[in-house]
């Protein structure tokens, strides 16, 4: 193993779910002797991974007691490649779209750490598949391709490796402009604002919402999810009047949609794209609620938020976890700190259970908003509570 290659070592990490600081404790609980500290052996990862070091012998022991390296995977891997050409299926494609709406529902509900190993198996098979294909079935088989890349770029945007995020959204880009498919590639512009708007980097959040609307123009749902993103990073950037007519542009655009496909929502499947579906009036809420937030209106974040939790779609077990982490952080900045610390008791339940990045992103905020509190009932229980979480 020792001049094994950075990458392979960074996939296999990916692969487990886990960020750098993640498999740190897992290698110093995987120890019998002492090891370097924790932020020592973050530090040695990352080199190890960028190719920099090489791994010792006593830490390719440890990745090896972890899984790494064994035999029986990459053969098995391998002989599933030659296979995967003889599978039956007749229509491979509609099996991926059945396998990503499974995941889907399943990260919304029990988070990204899980998912993502079956994510990367899938799009494994999907790649294997489609070297074997022709024709028709080879272009039927680049959608669900690409919308795997994006639910990996999801899926490590949640776990809060943006670095990752980045990559599987470059490559569903990619695949979207080699399909040539106009919705594929205004969607993934919209989802690369969005992460651009969690690393809160305004100019590439509003440049790239703005590519994805001249694609799609004023109307459609791609339109309005790409103006929900477009506006939050006019709110980054301070300009709270653009911020306020690109919201306002949003639920035009959605209402729009709605109409069209007899629905008033624009969230069925009448809509006619694949993409997007996560979208109605409770989604855009909450981007505004978190805007106002950016803006400094504390008072009017805090009750945007209350009203679009209350909206809420309840397979969005998760996302729910993440909305209530931000208006604890919002009432914590109006002086409700008891409040505030209801709130994230609940958000530590969802963060706990689904083992979310952002939710726990999100509490660190809510932490360092409710640190002039007084020690009242609420506020300990938070407090003492998310301590013990992070001791484990």
């Amino acid at each position: 193993m020792p001049g094994i290659e950075g990458k392979r070592l960074r996939e296999w990490r990916r692969a487990r779910g886990w960020d750098v600081p993640q498999l740190a404790r897992q290698l110093r609980r995987a120890a019998k002797e002492p090891v370097a500290a924790h932020d020592g052996l973050v530090r040695m990862i990352r080199s190890w991974e960028r190719g920099t070091h090489v791994l010792s012998e006593r830490y390719e022991l440890l990745y090896r007691s972890l899984g790494f390296g064994g035999a029986a995977a990459p053969a098995l891997d391998a002989l599933f490649s030659q296979l995967v050409a003889y599978l039956p299926d007749t229509r491979p494609a509609e099996r991926f779209q059945i396998a990503l709406r499974t995941l889907r529902d399943t990260d919304n509900l029990f988070g990204p750490r899980d998912v993502i190993p079956l994510a990367m198996r899938q799009l494994a098979v999907m790649r294997d598949l489609s070297a074997a294909l022709r024709g028709r079935d080879h272009r039927d088989l680049m959608l669900p391709q690409i919308q795997f890349a994006d639910l990996l770029g999801w899926l490590y945007q949640d776990t809060c490796d943006f670095d990752a995020a980045l990559h599987w959204l470059d490559r569903a880009f990619e695949w979207a402009r080699i399909l040539g498919d106009q919705d594929c590639v205004a969607f993934i512009l919209a989802r690369k604002s969005q992460l651009a708007c969690d690393v809160r980097d305004a100019g590439t959040a509003i440049a790239t919402a703005g590519a994805a609307m001249r694609l799609t123009g004023r109307q459609g749902l791609i339109g309005a999810v790409a103006a929900t993103y477009a506006a939050h990073g006019h709110a980054l950037a301070g300009d709270a009047a653009t911020t306020d007519r690109l919201y306002d542009r949003a639920r035009a655009s959605l209402r729009d949609t709605g109409a069209r496909a007899g629905t008033g929502t624009g969230t069925e499947s009448g809509t006619g794209t694949p993409w997007g579906k996560f979208l109605d009036s409770a989604y855009i809420d909450v981007y505004q609620a978190q805007s106002l937030a950016v803006l400094g209106d504390r008072t009017a974040s805090a009750a945007g938020f209350k009203a679009a939790i209350a909206g809420l779609r309840p397979e969005f077990h998760r996302d729910r976890g993440v909305y209530l982490a931000r208006e604890a952080v919002a009432r914590a900045g109006t002086g409700e700190h008891n409040h505030a610390a209801e709130l994230a008791l609940q958000s530590l339940a969802i963060g706990v259970e689904t083992r979310s990045g952002r939710i726990f992103a999100e509490l660190a905020h809510a932490r360092k908003a409710m640190a002039p509190a007084k020690e009242g009932p609420a506020v300990a229980q938070f407090r003492a509570t998310i301590s013990m979480v992070e001791q484990r």
